[in-house]
């Protein structure tokens, strides 16, 4: 039986926040780029209240799946991880998107296992369910919840948004060579 992965989506194995930017700047007018957020807060930056903010999402979610490009290496790197690790993939994305996301990936070539589509952000019962050994997530909030109550080990993909004192558990990492190199490690 293979050690198996969980693996986020967005801002690990694509690159949707320069969309989701890119989408909200024509909405309303603004013109941030990605660095400008030392904490991905749309609901501050925009002006928005949160209903807004998901409205907007769910009204852009295919074209944000669909529109963004595979983070550099990851499709390299999740195929060959696959080789020797079952490789979930565990997201936030709405399930109604679940054909989008999984055109997506096979657009691209990637290889896994299954993909898990919670519709919001606690990621805990699904690395429980499927008994994951290792969590990779962009999200300081999720790998400290799933390091937390599960005592998973993590990797956080290094973003702008996600800075700060690593949680027990937490290793940042910054490319998905980093990834491949440090996985033989630590598992």
């Amino acid at each position: 039986m293979k050690i198996k992965l969980g693996i986020d989506i967005d801002g690990v194995i694509a690159d949707s926040q320069p969309v989701i930017i890119a989408e909200l700047n024509t909405r309303y007018g603004k013109n941030y780029a990605l660095a400008d957020f030392v904490e991905f807060n749309p609901v501050k930056m925009y002006g928005l209240d949160r209903k807004q903010l998901d409205d907007f999402i769910m009204e852009r979610e295919g074209h944000i799946i669909k529109t963004a490009r595979p983070m550099p290496g990851a499709v390299e790197a999740i195929n060959r991880l696959k080789d020797n690790f079952g490789i979930h993939l565990i997201s936030a994305r709405t399930p109604i998107h679940l054909k989008d996301t999984t055109d997506w990936l096979n657009n691209y070539g990637f290889h896994f296992d299954k993909v898990i589509l919670l519709g919001q952000h606690d990621k805990r019962l699904a690395c429980r369910e499927e008994a994951v050994s290792l969590f990779i997530d962009d999200s300081m909030n999720n790998v400290r919840q799933v390091t937390s109550a599960c005592r998973i080990p993590a990797y956080l993909f290094d973003a702008t948004y996600n800075q700060g004192e690593l949680p027990e558990l937490v290793w940042r990492i910054f490319n998905w060579q980093e990834v491949l190199q440090r996985i033989r490690v630590d598992l």
